[in-house]
């Protein structure tokens, strides 16, 4: 039969079929999974909808804040009334909630929207499919390029597997990446053959995500469930292969290319499907009462959307004058950034140095620790000191039968160490030299080492560095003396 009368036929067959509120019966009951899934979603994260007073909300615009909870449920209840009319309103009323509060841009009611598409309209399911191919396709990539999912990310999964994380953890962090990414090309090449290995993934992921597992991040187990059923429809009735239409053409195109943009800092992690990598922009407030990481959780139950706009937004609505604020870049061509509140609540950029020593009148800022640094260095054997259990590390000491060179370079990772003991290492003044520079380091213990005087010299470029123990080592009082009168600190 040609391609057209064979459309036809189907066209006619579609026709033929008793409609349920003009939509066909199957589409109808995808819909009502994807307004079933969104409604749960809600009530999951009910807070999160609601007029608060913290975490602060975070207006696009300043606005005077009203609750969207119950609004945005009597909209799918007009889903499924009026399907077509309902998820406009639906999906503007979602934009409107983002306007008032940022916070609410999570990926997963933003999904369950998109997922209404492929039920709704007739050209749903074609879009739709292009958006799950975008999704699948770049959350393994992202977690490819990212040193965060190699390290802790992946390792505490596979350790609420009941597995030894020692044996499984790169099989399983390769396995998920690759595995996303496979599905994804199967939905760009070969839609039909991704149908049932999209039930498998999001069905995996709804069992790990529960209490038997890792029991963590319950708001997006209604849009895994939604997406294993939706999407295996939309891939097993794919019309082709290949776009049939230019406008198929620029969607696949533009929905398969966008999320690159992340790399560049222009489109959010949120709709750039950068899921569990961990490699995000991160925040750092410090007050007079301390100092605490930016994070979400709590009654809200989803985590901090971790935007460099949002994470300077929160601490200016925050924060008190005075405040200070390190965001953290994972993307090095962007780069850290550090800012205190000054008194008329506006942000002020400084240099590192000024944000880290302040000023007679200035708090002593703190910056973000890695946690990628922090897990290898646990893993190594590495001891680390906290004055607090939520504080940052200021004391690390390094048994020497663990010491390795490269560990002096890791510390760059904990920029607010105060104290570093290499006591009995096999350290030498070459291996000296690989320590980064640590603002706040005031003291290091080289006692029982090789190394000599010539170390000196790498130590005066400490800039806080006050205090060496030397005992049993082969430096001399002289060269010590040498470095107090040189060392640049009051």
């Amino acid at each position: 039969m040609p391609a057209a009368t064979q459309r036809e036929t189907t066209d006619i067959s579609q026709v033929a079929q008793p409609l349920v509120l003009g939509l066909p019966p199957m589409r109808y009951a995808l819909l009502m999974v994807a307004v079933v899934a969104q409604a749960a979603t809600i009530l999951i994260t009910w807070p999160l909808w609601q007029v608060r007073d913290t975490p602060v909300h975070m207006p696009l615009i300043d606005l005077p804040q009203i609750s969207f909870g119950g609004w945005l449920l009597v909209t799918l209840i007009v889903v499924l009334g009026r399907p077509r009319m309902g998820l406009a309103v639906h999906a503007a009323s979602l934009l409107l909630s983002f306007v008032f509060d940022q916070y609410r841009t999570q990926p997963q009611v933003i999904a369950n929207a998109v997922l209404m598409l492929a039920a709704v309209e007739s050209v749903g399911p074609v879009i739709v499919r292009w958006f799950l191919a975008s999704l699948w396709l770049w959350a393994g990539t992202h977690k490819l390029l990212s040193p965060d999912w190699f390290s802790f990310g992946s390792w505490y999964m596979v350790k609420s597997l009941h597995v030894d994380p020692e044996d499984f953890q790169m099989l399983f962090a390769y396995g998920v990446s690759l595995g996303e990414i496979a599905v994804g090309l199967l939905a760009i090449f070969r839609p039909r053959w991704a149908a049932i290995p999209c039930v498998l993934m999001h069905g995996g992921i709804v069992a790990f995500l529960s209490p038997l597992f890792y029991n963590h991040n319950f708001s997006v187990i209604p849009w895994n469930l939604a997406t294993a059923t939706i999407g295996c429809w939309v891939m097993w009735n794919a019309p082709s292969n290949r776009p049939q239409f230019r406008w198929e053409w620029i969607t696949a195109a533009l929905l398969l290319v966008y999320p690159a943009g992340f790399y560049l800092g222009l489109v959010d992690h949120g709709i750039a499907s950068v899921l569990y990598s961990n490699h995000l922009p991160e925040g750092m407030v410090t007050t007079h009462e301390g100092s605490k990481r930016i994070d979400g959780w709590g009654d809200l139950c989803v985590p901090f959307p971790n935007e460099r706009r949002l994470l300077t937004l929160y601490f200016q609505r925050s924060s008190r004058p005075g405040d200070k604020l390190h965001l953290s870049e994972p993307r090095p061509w962007l780069g850290d950034r550090y800012y205190v509140l000054d008194s008329e609540g506006n942000l002020v950029e400084q240099t590192r140095e000024q944000f880290v020593h302040g000023s007679n009148d200035e708090l002593f800022g703190m910056e973000v620790e890695s946690r990628r640094v922090r897990f290898l260095l646990a893993r190594a054997g590495v001891k680390m000191l906290r004055r607090e259990e939520q504080s940052t590390v200021y004391a690390v000491e390094i048994p020497p039968k663990r010491y390795r060179p490269e560990l002096l370079e890791m510390l760059a990772g904990l920029p607010n160490l105060e104290q570093i003991n290499l006591a009995g290492c096999e350290v030498t003044d070459e291996d000296l030299k690989r320590l980064p520079l640590l603002p706040k380091l005031v003291g290091i213990g080289l006692t029982d080492t090789p190394v000599t005087n010539a170390a000196i010299k790498t130590l005066l470029k400490q800039p806080q560095l006050q205090v060496i123990e030397y005992q049993q080592s082969n430096m001399t009082l002289d060269a010590i003396l040498e470095f107090e009168r040189k060392r640049p600190v009051d």
